[in-house]
C-alpha cells in the first residue's frame, strides 16, 4: 500500500491518504502519529470489505459528494451530517476514525478522521477541488516595500 503524506498549506497538520484505497484519509499534527493513524485507517477500511466478503476497490481517488461547499472550518460531526443526507451510513466510530459506507453503492467506503476540524485537503478530495471554496478567516499580510 502506497501512503501519500502531504503537509497542510499552513503547516499545522499532516494529511495522509492511501493511493490504493480510495476514500481512506486521516490527519495529524505530527508525521509519526499520522503513520500510526494511517495504519489503523487502512486496517479498518480493509476489515470493512473483508467482513462483507467484498473485494477491495481498484482505482484512484474520486469525489464522494457532488455538492458545492463553501467553508471556513468543518468538523467531523458536520461532515457526518452531510454524508448521512447523501446516503452514507456510519459503520464504525471511535475516538480517532469514522468509517462510512454508501447504502446504494455498498462498495463505496470513506474513512475520515474524527476531529473537531477536518483538513481542507481532505474536504477537497471528498467534494472535488472544483466544488470547494475554502474561506480563510485570517487576514493576509501584504508585503509592502
Amino acid at each position: 500500500m502506497k501512503v501519500i503524506i502531504k503537509k497542510e498549506y499552513d503547516g499545522t497538520r499532516y494529511v495522509g491518504s492511501c493511493e490504493n484505497l480510495p476514500g481512506c484519509f486521516t490527519q495529524s499534527h505530527s508525521a509519526e502519529e499520522l503513520m500510526i493513524l494511517m495504519r489503523r485507517a487502512i486496517e479498518l477500511y480493509r476489515k470493512s470489505y473483508a467482513d462483507r466478503q467484498q473485494p477491495l476497490p481498484q482505482g484512484s481517488d474520486f469525489p464522494y459528494l457532488d455538492k458545492k461547499i463553501r467553508f471556513h472550518k468543518i468538523s467531523a460531526a458536520q461532515l457526518t451530517g452531510l454524508l448521512q443526507k447523501s446516503g452514507y451510513h456510519l459503520e464504525h466510530q471511535d475516538d480517532g476514525l469514522l468509517l462510512f459506507r454508501k447504502m446504494r453503492f455498498p462498495f463505496n467506503r470513506l474513512v475520515i478522521p474524527n476531529a473537531s476540524e477536518i483538513s481542507p485537503l481532505i474536504i477537497s478530495k471528498i467534494f472535488s477541488k472544483e466544488n470547494v471554496i475554502y474561506v480563510n478567516k485570517r487576514p493576509l499580510n501584504a508585503n509592502t516595500a
